[in-house]
């Protein structure tokens, strides 16, 4: 009797059309889950970058007033007008300014590091005339840039940088009235601040340097003009070099002296964090006490990923 042979069954269309159908809706489903996987490593690789700048801007900010002698901006609360000068508040869009202010704009600015020295010639950065001291002898002008207070910046929150152009040499606190303010620990001009518009005389005693006083240790006592204040036969020839963070449009920028600079005008300036939508500089009021506090907060937001935001309160000179 002859055998049968058996022929291997293949699969019928029916089977095949099954079988690519559950292929595909598992190839659907991987590639949903990987892909999850990339936006999940994408979003926390953005969370890591911005967190990363804002450190970042906060340290550069937090080590230039630290090692600063002075905090040019903001000024004290001024009880004359009805916005706060004190705190300078920005925000991405816009919000609305205080009182007559015409726009909230948020500024940090001090003296550079009296101790910096970048280029290694043994003398500080900021000492302009290279006489082993910093900011000793500045003119009318403090920030020797031509303009009211530092120039591009609103110094007194007003909503107007560089205002006053007929006192341009020494309105240095944009308040309309020049040098009203000199260095003598005292609020002069009853504005809230203390020596934050010094004239070239900066003591106000109308002699070089101190009154009866050997500045220099030459053996002699008040010689030169009264604008010499280190009676070093020399006038106005040290000024504020100041460091400024201000927003520009979203970025945070960072406005620094350049290296020998010849006048105030000579700076140059640095994006240092993107994506900025908060950024608040608040002084402290420091009536009654000796320690200029300042108070910092930065908030970066990425689009599509929630705000990252650091604050810090410092001491201005802390660091020195």
């Amino acid at each position: 009797m002859r055998a049968l042979t058996r022929y291997p069954k293949g699969f019928t269309i029916l089977e095949l059309l099954i079988a690519l159908a559950i292929a595909a809706l598992l190839l659907t489903s991987l590639t949903g889950a990987v892909g999850g996987a990339l936006n999940l490593r994408d979003d926390t690789q953005a969370r890591v970058d911005a967190t990363r700048d804002l450190r970042f801007a906060m340290d550069r900010m937090v080590r230039a007033a630290r090692r600063s002698q002075r905090l040019l901006v903001p000024l004290a609360d001024n009880p004359k007008t009805n916005w706060r000068e004190n705190v300078r508040e920005q925000t991405v869009p816009a919000s609305a300014p205080e009182g007559d202010s015409t726009l909230a704009t948020a500024v940090l600015a001090v003296t550079l590091d009296p101790g910096q020295d970048r280029d290694a010639d043994g003398f500080a950065d900021g000492d302009n005339d290279k006489d082993g001291r910093v900011d000793e002898d500045p003119g009318n002008d403090n920030t020797f840039d031509g303009m009211p207070g530092i120039i591009g910046i609103d110094d007194d929150g007003d909503g107007t940088a560089d205002e006053g152009l007929a006192t341009k040499l020494t309105d240095n606190d944009e308040d309309g009235i020049p040098f009203d303010d000199w260095l003598d620990g005292l609020d002069n001009d009853g504005d809230g601040a203390i020596d934050e518009d010094i004239p070239a005389e900066t003591n106000g005693d109308n002699k070089a340097g101190l009154a009866d006083v050997d500045d220099d240790g030459d053996g002699s006592v008040d010689e030169g003009n009264n604008q010499n204040d280190d009676e070093d036969d020399a006038i106005n020839e040290d000024w504020f070099d100041p460091v400024v963070f201000f927003l520009r449009g979203t970025t945070l920028i960072e406005r620094r002296p350049n290296l020998d600079p010849s006048n105030g005008l000579d700076f140059s300036e640095y994006p240092i964090a993107d994506n900025v939508t908060y950024f608040r500089v608040e002084r402290v009021p420091d009536a009654g006490k000796r320690a200029v506090l300042v108070d910092i907060t930065l908030e970066l937001t990425i689009p599509g990923i929630e705000a990252t935001r650091k604050s810090v309160r410092i001491r201005v000179g802390g660091g020195l």
